[in-house]
């Protein structure tokens, strides 16, 4: 009697092999972080929150201060662009000791926009993709906030860096492609979507 030899055929170990294969590519896919236009968007919104609530919680400026600077702002968001990134940073105001009459702006926090995502343009109001105004150099944006959490109204856009539909034509909600933060001015409000509209 011929004892059988125990283990796998080529064929099974081929189908094993592509399996693992496809597994390990699904799993490369859909766990590498990629941040799209509206996670851009919504982390600028925190921003704008977290401007608010210390614009609030460090309370008014000193009148003298408000003079030389001539502004109530107690914290802003500066945007700087180097090539196609633009950095949004948050600052607060400090207020030099008396007698001088003068504040000094401190970096707080900053967020990078990821590589994947162009901020394309901006405007210094709430409208969408057809208002007038629109802007497109990010070295002269700033959104201010008062200490009453009053934000200056900005509306900025986000797009893909990767080729997809136009986000200026798009008329339905195009969701890996286009963003668009609203600020609204009381108390910092926010409102995101995934188009231009």
């Amino acid at each position: 009697m011929k004892r059988r030899q125990a283990g796998f055929t080529l064929t099974e170990l081929m189908v094993v092999v592509s399996i693992i294969g496809v597994l390990v590519t699904m799993a490369i896919v859909y766990m590498r972080p990629r941040v799209r236009p509206i996670d851009a968007a919504t982390r600028v919104g925190d921003l704008v929150h977290e401007a608010s609530r210390r614009a609030v919680a460090l309370g008014p400026v000193r009148a003298d201060v408000v003079v030389a600077l001539g502004s109530k702002a107690r914290t802003q968001i500066l945007a700087t662009k180097s090539g196609n990134l633009v950095t949004f940073t948050l600052y607060r105001l400090q207020e030099a000791a008396l007698p001088t009459a003068n504040g000094v702006w401190m970096p707080i926090e900053t967020y990078p926009v990821d590589a994947n995502v162009l901020a394309v343009q901006w405007a210094p109001h709430v409208g969408d993709r057809t208002m007038a105004g629109i802007l497109t150099t990010w070295n002269t944006f700033v959104a201010q906030c008062k200490p009453d959490g009053i934000c200056d109204d900005v509306t900025l856009f986000f797009q893909a860096a990767i080729a997809g539909p136009d986000c200026n034509t798009a008329t339905t909600p195009v969701y890996e492609q286009c963003a668009k933060l609203s600020i609204m001015p009381l108390g910092g409000a926010i409102t995101t979507r995934t188009d231009w509209l």
